[in-house]
């Protein structure tokens, strides 16, 4: 439904100017009307009348007691055509005096209508008046509705003028329940029909443009979920409630019959219509923060209406009535000039709203002037409020309007220009990815020429350590036989030579296993491993593990803890490569033990189901605990051996051919207290990296 009405106002944008149709109609019947009474009343020439009032506090008095008592009661004469509003129970009686000129028949209208009881007495005047020469017509919004046929709207006391035969009433006023006041005009029949035509007609159009611009503001609510809609909306609603009652609409279709329902239905809006006024006018100046002093002010206003619309129901209006219309008048009158305030120069909506809450003041001014009885102020004046009212919610609908579509003007703006933004940083990533792209291939020439020069390094490493190998193991393999030769050229008994010779074939011997031991590592530091897997027994092999490390590091003390019942067990492994693994195992022992002092390295095997652990153990230096997880990665050494020479290549070696025989390496350290590393392999499985 939401889309349907954005289409449907997008397609007929005038919408919003709708609810300046009624106004400029009700302006034309204002101009028509208005010469229309101005003709007609210049040519009345009805009676003049000379009022003059007396309160009766008791309430009691009737119409006879008024004659029989005439030197005590003291009417007191009145520059005003009836009564000031008044908020009490007292009854007020009015004497009117009217000497006509010429005879014509004329019309007495009295209002407003929602005086709770009018009691009419006329007589032709003359001495020794008594209560039987009166005619009494009883009105009043508690009594029935008059069937005169001069309308139902006003109450209206037909009168016969004879020429130079002066007339005389008596009205006596009670309003216990609502505001007591009362105008009392005279009109010639036909001037009457025009003035309440012409009245009637402005006040339907104010009631039907507010119909209308209440469905306006439902509408505007689709477009903006802002509160701001239904409180005007609401605030729309109570006023056209009250002028539906003051108009006397109200008592015409829902209490014709009297009784108390018109004062509760008027003193129920009013009450409430100050309530959501309050309400509209925080949400229109959009009114935040607590140092905002109109804020409070609505707040307050919000509150003691609501207190006068539940005072209603307690038959306690009257007493609240006072209070309630006084805040009215100030706050609109507070309102008026905070629109003025807060104007901003080039901002319509500041503009709308200044005359919205100014035309609400000036209407209310002008009906409580003619309430008041100042001399001068046609019929109309009584309904400047409602056309104030009128006024007040178009204009901020009107505003409210203007700011949405100026909202919506500047959303379209904006999703342009983060269209147009989108675009562009579209294009700037498509360059940039375009730019990524480039480098990232740059980057990859690099890195493959990198890693072409490290595979060749790797190559000519071992080329290089072959090359060594070859050519030290001719001149110490002759330098072995002419060793030989020598023994044999010995004395038996010449023994400090004989331990000589014994020496020289142990450097022969260690030198040529470091080649060995370095060309192996040179061979298998690529990025992957095959090993070439076979049945070996533990116990050889360990055997042999055990003298090439001898004989590699002759200075150390190893021990070989193999129990007798696993000496023949077989597992399927490289054995060059598990041999090269534990001597970097015990090479790093004997080298992280040296600190310390001499202290046996232990090389032990486990056999546990079908896994083979084989454990280097030192008393070393130890390995830090937050450092145990990284120290078997390429290049990375524990912190405290700062002082000892070493790549850090050799656990990470010793990791990758765990892995590649499908077992894996645990480390067990305590700093400054010795390490355990122990290889964990299967038996019979064969793994690959």
């Amino acid at each position: 439904m939401s889309r349907r009405l954005r289409r449907f106002w997008m397609h007929f944008p005038c919408l919003e100017w709708l609810s300046t149709v009624p106004i400029l109609t009700m302006a034309l019947f204002v101009a028509a009307g208005g010469l229309s009474w101005a003709m007609d009343a210049g040519s009345g020439d009805v009676p003049d009348l000379h009022v003059s009032t007396f309160v009766d506090e008791t309430a009691e008095l009737t119409l006879a007691d008024i004659l029989a008592d005439g030197e005590a009661i003291r009417f007191t004469p009145s520059a005003r055509d009836g009564i000031g509003a008044r908020y009490s129970r007292d009854v007020v009686w009015l004497k009117i005096l009217m000497t006509p000129e010429q005879t014509m028949p004329a019309l007495m209208a009295l209002s407003p209508n929602f005086v709770d009881m009018i009691d009419v007495y006329l007589a032709d005047m003359a001495p020794d008046l008594g209560v039987n020469d009166f005619t009494h017509i009883a009105l009043g919004a508690h009594r029935p509705l008059s069937t005169n046929g001069y309308s139902g709207l006003d109450e209206v006391v037909p009168l016969s003028f004879i020429a130079g035969r002066p007339k005389i009433a008596y009205i006596r006023v009670a309003s216990p329940n609502v505001t007591l006041l009362l105008n009392v005009r005279l009109y010639r029949p036909e001037a009457y029909v025009v003035e309440d035509a012409f009245v009637s007609i402005v006040g339907g159009i104010v009631l039907g443009s507010m119909c209308l611009l209440l469905i306006t503001q439902l509408i505007l609510f689709q477009f903006d979920r802002d509160p701001i809609y239904p409180l005007l909306a609401l605030s729309t609603l109570s006023a056209a409630a009250y002028h539906i009652g003051s108009l006397g609409y109200s008592r015409l279709l829902l209490f014709p019959a009297g009784g108390t329902g018109n004062d509760i239905f008027l003193a129920f809006f009013s009450s409430f219509g100050l309530t959501a006024g309050a309400l509209t006018t925080w949400r229109v100046f959009d009114l935040r923060g607590r140092r905002s002093w109109m804020l409070w002010t609505c707040a307050f206003v919000a509150v003691a209406g609501l207190v006068c619309t539940i005072a209603i129901f307690f038959g306690l209006n009257l007493h609240f009535a006072p209070l309630r219309n006084l805040l009215i008048q100030i706050f609109v009158t507070i309102t008026a000039g905070y629109s003025l305030w807060t104007i901003r120069r080039g901002d319509w909506a500041s503009y709308l709203r200044a005359a919205a809450f100014v035309s609400l003041w000036m209407g209310l001014t002008l009906m409580l002037l003619y309430y008041s009885n100042v001399p001068g102020l046609p019929e109309l004046a009584s309904k400047g409020y409602a056309i104030a009212c009128l006024l007040e919610a178009m204009l901020l609908t009107l505003m409210l309007s203007w700011r949405l579509r100026m909202a919506n003007r500047l959303n379209a703006a904006l999703q342009e220009e983060a269209l147009l933004s989108a675009r562009n940083a579209e294009q700037r990533a498509i360059e940039i990815a375009r730019e990524r792209t480039r480098e990232l291939a740059e980057a990859k020439q690099t890195a493959e020429a990198a890693l072409a020069a490290e595979m060749e390094h790797k190559k000519n490493q071992v080329r290089f350590m072959e090359v060594i190998s070859h050519q030290y193991r001719t001149p110490l393999a002759s330098i072995r036989s002419s060793v030989d030769t020598i023994e044999l050229s010995l004395a038996a008994d010449d023994e400090p030579n004989r331990q000589r010779i014994k020496r020289i074939r142990r450097g022969i011997a260690r030198l040529v296993e470091v080649l060995e031991i370095n060309l192996g590592r040179s061979r298998i530091q690529g990025s992957a491993l095959e090993p070439q897997f076979c049945a070996i027994r533990i116990g050889p092999m360990i055997s042999d593990i055990g003298r090439r490390a001898r004989e590699l590091m002759p200075g150390a003390a190893f021990q070989i803890d193999i129990p007798p019942e696993e000496q023949d067990v077989e597992i399927d492994v490289d054995s060059h490569m598990l041999s090269l693994a534990l001597i970097n195992l015990l090479e790093n022992a004997v080298k992280y033990s040296t600190p310390t002092g001499e202290k046996p390295v232990t090389l032990s095997v486990a056999v546990d189901g079908p896994l083979v652990a084989f454990s280097v153990k030192d008393e070393g230096i130890g390995i830090p605990a937050s450092e145990i997880e990284s120290v078997s990665k390429e290049r990375i050494r524990g912190s405290n051996t700062a002082k000892i020479e070493g790549t850090g290549l050799g656990l990470s070696l010793v990791t990758r051919i765990a892995a590649a025989h499908g077992g894996r390496l645990e480390i067990e350290s305590i700093e400054s207290m010795g390490t355990r590393v122990t290889i964990l392999l299967p038996r019979a499985q064969r793994g690959s990296i």
